[in-house]
């Protein structure tokens, strides 16, 4: 079993840097607009070129690891990833930092779903695979918490270049470890792949569709400009659903959809994907704006949490699998979750600013992320054959991703709106991720109803 831990723990190393990725940037924005000189306005490309570029091409990388092998993909996309870190953190001018970011994306495209195909042809009894993608999936509400525990405290004592440079060394080891430990590739019983044409198909329209929902609240000035746009995205997924149903390599295989499990596993993976970064955005305003705590106190807050995020994921995680089942754990992480919002929304808006803002990072970052991601992750690959099974955790990296990059776009089309109005732009937005948090419970519910007790417990 030593050999399956250190594959697994390869695996885990991979996926908590993808996830930290996402959040450690937002606590060293602040130097990195020092450093660069551009505006807020730029945030959100920071975040959405790697999100979306992820996104777009993970299913590419699924189905990579499908047909060229497991151990190759991953290996070549952990080095992908480790490069442009390291020139990331070299960056003079914002434009080479964008490249380096889509860079990033590529990579983590290339090696997570390798990674949770890697786990699968490992752990091949059903109760240990769950108790590993239960890890697997843990270790990303880690990376995600701890990138906001982290960010701060790195960017304001060793510079905004560090938020890249940790990347380095670690991937680097798990890359080692990966040639080493990890076995070397079957003969593939998949197609080559040969689809590059859908992969930056999809990506373009994740993107088209952010803005189309960012820019929703500027349609009476240019309706007609924003009425072609629409009609291009409409007539561009139509040829993209299309030209899957036909091509000998698909991206997606959407008879998968057909399973209740993985349409579950992926709403709930959209879902989460779009309260989580809606709530890091948000937060990360909150504290340094309204609140007035540096970069490095924001870390500081936020880091004992991040270390309760592992002994929830850790110790807690398995006895609730054992004893709930995955979609009973799964109605609980998002319980926490939609908690998390609530209390926000009292620091907002009562006297208790400080303790209800604790609740609300307790709940979200320490207990929500740590119980519901790896719940969506399994039930997204549960029931798939093992030939498909790197395709359908690349679908959902694809959910949980479009989920962030859509929810930052509706979440700030909701606050534009509300501030048009005269009301508060932060109660409307969390307001929104209430509804959002609020919808992937009663979806789980649902899923629940309609199945048989025995097909979702975890011995």
């Amino acid at each position: 079993m030593k050999k399956e831990r250190i594959i697994l723990t390869v695996a885990c190393m991979a996926i908590f840097f993808e996830a930290l990725d996402v959040s450690v940037l937002n606590m060293a924005i602040p130097q990195m607009e020092s450093f660069f000189h551009f505006g807020t306005d730029a945030i959100q490309w920071v975040q959405t070129v790697y999100v979306l570029c992820y996104a777009g091409l993970v299913l590419l990388g699924g189905r990579l690891a499908d047909s060229i092998g497991k151990k190759k993909v991953f290996v070549a996309g952990a080095c992908c990833f480790v490069l442009a870190s390291l020139a990331a953190g070299f960056s003079l001018t914002f434009t080479w930092l964008l490249l380096c970011r889509a860079l990033q994306g590529v990579g983590v495209a290339m090696a997570i779903p390798a990674a949770m195909a890697i786990i699968t042809n490992t752990f091949t009894v059903p109760a240990e695979r769950n108790r590993a993608f239960g890890i697997f999936g843990a270790t990303a509400g880690i990376g995600f918490a701890t990138g906001l525990a982290i960010g701060g405290l790195i960017s304001n004592y060793l510079g905004w270049q560090w938020v890249f440079f940790i990347n380095v060394p670690v991937i680097s080891v798990a890359v080692l470890l990966a040639v080493i430990y990890i076995p070397g590739d079957e003969k593939a019983v998949t197609k080559p792949v040969n689809n590059i044409v859908s992969a930056l198909l999809i990506t373009g329209l994740m993107m088209l569709a952010a803005w189309l929902i960012h820019d929703l609240g500027n349609i009476a000035q240019h309706y007609t400009a924003y009425g072609l746009w629409l009609i291009l995205f409409l007539v561009a997924g139509v040829f993209f659903i299309r030209r899957e149903r036909v091509h000998s390599s698909p991206l997606v295989d959407f008879r998968l959809f057909r399973l209740h499990g993985v349409i579950t596993g992926n709403i709930g993976a959209i879902l989460l994907g779009g309260v989580f970064l809606s709530y890091i955005f948000m937060l990360t305003i909150y504290l340094q704006e309204d609140l007035h705590f540096s970069a490095s106190r924001a870390g500081l807050l936020l880091f004992p949490f991040s270390i309760l995020s592992g002994i929830i994921s850790k110790f807690v995680l398995p006895h609730l699998f054992q004893k709930l089942g995955v979609i009973r754990t799964g109605m609980l992480g998002n319980a926490f979750m939609l908690a998390g919002i609530l209390f926000f929304i009292a620091s907002y808006f009562s006297s208790y600013t400080f303790l209800f803002i604790l609740c609300a990072v307790c709940c979200i970052n320490s207990f929500g992320m740590a119980i519901t991601f790896p719940c969506v992750t399994i039930l997204a690959v549960q029931s798939v054959p093992e030939q498909q099974q790197g395709l359908a955790s690349g679908i959902n990296g694809t959910a949980n991703s479009m989920g962030g990059g859509l929810g930052l776009s509706l979440v700030g089309l909701v606050m534009q709106l509300s501030e048009t109005k005269g009301w508060s732009g932060y109660g409307a937005g969390l307001g929104m991720l209430a509804v959002l948090a609020l919808a992937a419970i009663i979806q789980l519910v649902v899923f629940y109803r309609r199945s048989q007790p025995a097909d979702v417990a975890v011995a």
